[in-house]
């Protein structure tokens, strides 16, 4: 597939504090599926294992009629303890795979939960977090290893978010960031509301790029919006090192979004080098590739379904 072929276009932001979300629009999608908070209303389920749990992989099972995406830096909660999706993952309809994770609750493994359906959780990890999880990948893969983050600096992020956000969580719960700091990240996304036909997000913090998600399908990222920008909102919290002017209004000296600073992102993330990666479910995986930007993109039949994208090296919002 040539990602060039694929039209996406940028809308005006949605502005809060420091926090600039580009709505992303693209062509008339073709390949019909379900985002996994809406196929878990229809029976697709996410457990553990059944044979023996592992901490970095999942079981999906989808009955329904359709295929599910479940998408990158999506969290899910419960069961032994809570994950996120480490790579976009389209399963069949009718199939079950098993998904790459990563854990974000270091203190719990609930072996009498280890039956239990997890849920969708109302948030993703944050931009910084699913970047460094990207180039954690990339320097397995490169190093001849399972190309997958390394689970130990997953842990060490989360811990520093709970840190450096005075969140207690007898867990190390990422889960738990969100839910004591409700009112602040709310602050931020609950005013970046989704437009009509959107497919996709450019998300900026202070003027730049952080964070690019697409999928095709309008109402496959309706499910995902406003998980992704409680993710976004969490980078800008920790931008403003945790205090919300009021009003979310941005201090002056924040620079204003910048287009072109998007638009530059945009057609990198288009025309960044692809990397065949395997992938358990339907289509074709690939890692972006290049010097300024790392992300992941899944096709199926020569369609663009999911794409994520970040620059590299940005600052983490655990300080780290």
């Amino acid at each position: 597939m040539d990602p060039t072929a694929t039209p996406l276009t940028l809308a005006d932001p949605r502005l809060a504090g420091p926090l600039a979300v580009f709505p992303v629009f693209g062509p008339v999608p073709t390949l019909a599926y379900r985002a996994f908070a809406d196929a878990a209303a229809h029976g697709a389920v996410v457990m553990e294992l059944a044979a023996a749990a592992s901490v970095n992989r999942l079981l999906v099972r989808n009955p329904t009629d359709l295929p599910l995406l479940l998408y990158e830096g999506e969290q899910v909660q419960g069961a032994q303890q809570d994950r996120a999706l480490d790579a976009s993952v389209l399963v069949g309809a009718g199939a079950q795979a098993q998904v790459p994770v990563s854990c974000v609750e270091q203190g719990r493994w609930d072996t009498t939960r280890r039956h239990e359906s997890f849920k969708p959780a109302p948030y993703a990890d944050d931009p910084s977090l699913r970047r460094l999880k990207r180039e954690s990948s990339l320097h397995s893969a490169e190093q001849g290893l399972a190309g997958r983050p390394a689970q130990g600096a997953v842990w060490q992020e989360v811990g520093s978010r709970l840190r450096r956000f005075a969140v207690a969580s007898e867990s190390s719960r990422f889960g738990d960031l969100f839910e004591q700091r409700r009112g602040e990240i709310g602050a931020f996304a609950d005013a970046v509301e989704p437009a009509a036909g959107q497919v996709g997000a450019l998300a900026c913090v202070g003027g730049a790029p952080v964070a690019l998600d697409v999928v095709s399908r309008p109402e496959a990222f309706a499910a995902l919006h406003d998980r992704l920008v409680r993710g976004y909102a969490l980078e800008a919290l920790a931008a403003l090192d945790g205090h919300v002017p009021q009003g979310a209004a941005p201090p002056a000296w924040w620079p204003d979004a910048d287009p072109a600073a998007a638009r530059t992102f945009l057609a990198r993330a288009l025309t960044a080098a692809r990397r065949p990666l395997p992938t358990p479910g339907m289509g074709e995986a690939h890692a972006l590739v290049a010097p300024r930007l790392v992300g992941g993109a899944l096709t199926c039949e020569g369609e663009l379904i999911a794409l994520s994208a970040f620059p590299r090296g940005r600052r983490a919002p655990g300080g780290a």
